[in-house]
């Protein structure tokens, strides 16, 4: 936890600084822009907006986001400060850099290539492949595009390798928190760490493919909002989840719409006038995980029916509702800044959630920050 704290910290430190180092000097104003060869490309995923998720799109807040996914699910320890991380880095460690060809070797390479690397195996037992694609190849992709726009508008130097330390931060962190207190071979992080997580880096590196999910699928990062709980010290909300959309042709107003992340929904979107859209989707979500190979701790999800619907304002968003089959968070309700404005500087992010199994929650969170709330168990 020290590890989280002190990672969280210093990309705090880095942005408070790098805001003060904004501030334009008149001396150093050139009289001439450079030459088109020497200009910093256009930023494609990053837009310092003061409204919606974009508003919250911070390094801290992919952290948690991403670190954390697997506590979405029913029956998982919320309770952060508790994990067992020590446990969980050193099993990460071990199966991924020490002996990943061992714990291969318990399954055979033939089915781990067909279900962790290829999409070759479309059961629910065999399709440990499409979160790696999803998630892992062009989510933390675009997630490393996206911050390392972030790093480079707040003045950090060397944008792009701060920003793939902090990706690959957040998966091996995620790696350790999905391992548990598990002892043992685990095959789920060597394809995630090995392959997917820095051919997702390459990929969004190359400025085409990057512009083609910008510009073409409308991709962006509609995660949910972190919030801290009390009495018990939980993580009452989070998710890493990117939403895409793809215009009709011959349509200035219907788009295409896939979510992905924890839930997977697909539908359409409408835009009703220059900046605002309303979305709404159905698809599958996951409900808990359960062991299908106790040799290589291979686990795969239950799924749910899930579905929702989205409101956005220059493609970042404003508020959601969804409902899903999920015990623990049956319905969750969130609403970013730019929704509820008390002044000019006040307007507060908004989460709730009920459960269906007897819990409920709410919390609140101010732009770029963290949120704090009361969560009943």
């Amino acid at each position: 936890m020290r590890i989280l704290l002190a990672a969280v910290v210093l990309l705090s430190g880095l942005s408070l600084v790098a805001q003060e180092d904004q501030a334009p000097d008149s001396s150093r104003i050139a009289t001439q822009s450079p030459p088109p060869s020497l200009q910093k490309p256009a930023p494609l995923f990053y837009k310092p907006l003061p409204y919606g998720s974009m508003s919250m799109f911070t390094p801290w807040g992919v952290i948690l986001n991403g670190s954390y996914d697997v506590l979405q699910l029913d029956g998982k320890d919320r309770q952060i400060v508790e994990l067992p991380y020590g446990t969980g880095f050193t099993n990460v460690m071990e199966n991924t850099f020490v002996h990943p060809g061992a714990t291969i070797s318990q399954i055979g390479w033939g089915k781990w290539l067909t279900t962790e690397v290829f999409p070759l195996n479309f059961t629910k037992e065999g399709g440990q492949w499409l979160p790696n694609y999803q998630l892992h190849l062009i989510g933390g992709g675009m997630t490393y595009r996206m911050l390392a726009e972030w790093y480079d508008y707040q003045g950090v130097s060397s944008p792009e390798i701060w920003s793939a330390a902090t990706v690959m931060f957040y998966h091996f962190l995620n790696e350790a928190v999905e391992n548990e207190a598990y002892v043992g071979y685990n095959t789920d992080p060597i394809a995630d760490i090995l392959v997917f997580d820095w051919l997702g880096i390459l990929l969004f590196t190359n400025d085409d493919v990057a512009r083609f999910f910008a510009h073409d699928l409308h991709m962006t990062d509609w995660s949910q909002l972190p919030i801290i709980t009390f009495p018990h010290g939980q993580l009452g909300s989070n998710g890493l989840y990117y939403s895409l959309k793809w215009n009709i042709p011959g349509s200035d107003q219907w788009s295409a719409w896939y979510y992905m992340g924890m839930a997977n929904m697909a539908g359409a979107s409408y835009k009703y006038d220059g900046e605002h859209s309303i979305t709404a989707g159905v698809g599958l979500r996951g409900k808990y995980l359960y062991e299908i190979d106790p040799r290589v701790r291979l686990l795969t999800l239950e799924l749910v029916p899930t579905g929702g619907i989205f409101w956005d304002r220059n493609n970042s968003l404003l508020a959601s509702l969804t409902a899903s089959g999920q015990a623990d968070q049956t319905i969750i309700l969130n609403v970013y800044p730019g929704v509820l404005q008390f002044s000019d500087l006040i307007s507060p992010a908004i989460w709730a959630a009920w459960g269906s199994s007897g819990t409920y929650g709410i919390g609140i969170a101010i732009r770029a920050g963290i949120g704090v709330g009361y969560r009943n168990r």
